[in-house]
């Protein structure tokens, strides 16, 4: 399962909320292993929406910076909700749904990730058309 954010960046990305969000109340200090749960969790809802587009790892780079930046937004939303689920900014709020509506439209093939190796998946919808061929003919005008 990739994961498109690491633990530092996370810590880097959240700053003080970080240190409100993720804190141990047996330790006082802030807990590394349930960042780690929530970055592998967010990597799992991304992983998820991607790869009903693609069947592949996603490794260029410039889709790798997309993916990044969802996973931040998304991170961060958890992050409040984790501290105060009272207080979650509005704009906290609007940019995990954004990112929610990015990977949707990933994972119907609307937004193609730029440098990606592979076409998107197909739907796996097919169709054929056919018709009888002479059911009208200059001698008999009333078909079968």
């Amino acid at each position: 399962m990739a994961q498109y954010i690491t633990l530092a960046e996370s810590k880097q990305y959240l700053g003080d909320i970080y240190e409100s969000a993720y804190l141990d109340e047996g330790t006082g200090l802030p807990d590394d292993t349930i960042l780690q749960e929530d970055i592998d969790t967010i990597s799992g809802v991304i992983n998820a929406y991607v790869m009903k587009a693609y069947n592949f790892t996603i490794v260029g780079v410039e889709s790798l910076a997309v993916l990044k930046g969802i996973s931040q937004q998304l991170l961060k939303s958890k992050a409040y909700e984790r501290f105060d689920s009272m207080e979650v900014p509005e704009a906290v709020i609007a940019n995990a749904d954004k990112a929610i509506f990015r990977l949707k439209d990933i994972s119907m093939g609307k937004m193609l990730l730029s440098d990606s190796v592979q076409s998107p998946k197909g739907t796996g919808f097919s169709f054929s058309l056919r018709g009888r061929s002479g059911v009208f003919t200059r001698d008999r005008m009333t078909g079968v």
